[in-house]
């Protein structure tokens, strides 16, 4: 089976190794081709725009998209990342790829220079109501999950578990989220 995973920072692996991230451990450790089509800094739209050329055109069996985090940060708002999500899955099934939704994790802090751009506590109260909103929105259409915002959680939500940017999985982070990819795709 081929997966593609369309996301952004937290997909494409910022600032750990390839090998480290958590795509490239599902690629070792799972019997299934896992496509990372992550790029640090893309917002839900532009994971849309990059959805047909990119992701649907390698012909996956399955996309797993996480985005939105961008969007909530530059926002402060979770209306147009919850419009992509409906989006994504629609044109995934119109080609009868199956859409897994990713859950992201919370975000713990943010870096000093990116403070003008974002609020923090607003930030981390929409990203609290959109990883509730896709918990209900999965639940509601039966859809396939991977919560990893549960599995930071169940991981004792630990700052060991990012990378000191408060932001992005640290290497345990990302062996963390191969456990929760696996949890869902193979138990």
């Amino acid at each position: 089976m081929k997966i593609v995973c369309l996301g952004d920072s937290l997909t494409a692996g910022y600032n750990v190794t390839r090998e480290e991230s958590w795509v490239e451990i599902l690629n070792r450790e799972t019997p299934d081709t896992w496509i990372n089509a992550g790029i640090s800094g893309d917002t839900s739209t532009g994971m849309l725009v990059r959805l047909r050329t990119e992701v649907l055109a390698q012909k996956p069996d399955m996309v797993l998209y996480m985005g939105g985090d961008n969007d909530i940060m530059i926002t402060g708002s979770i209306d147009q990342a919850k419009s992509v999500v409906m989006a994504v899955l629609h044109q995934c099934a119109e080609r009868g790829i199956r859409p897994v939704i990713g859950i992201p994790m919370p975000i713990l802090d943010i870096p000093q220079q990116w403070q003008v751009l974002c609020d923090l506590p607003r930030t981390q109260e929409q990203g609290n109501e959109y990883v509730s909103w896709l918990r209900r929105f999965t639940a509601a259409l039966s859809l396939r999950k991977v919560d990893f915002a549960a599995a930071f959680h169940e991981g004792g939500g630990a700052r060991e578990l990012y990378l000191a940017d408060g932001m992005h999985p640290s290497p345990e982070g990302h062996r963390i989220m191969a456990e929760a990819v696996k949890r869902a795709f193979y138990h």
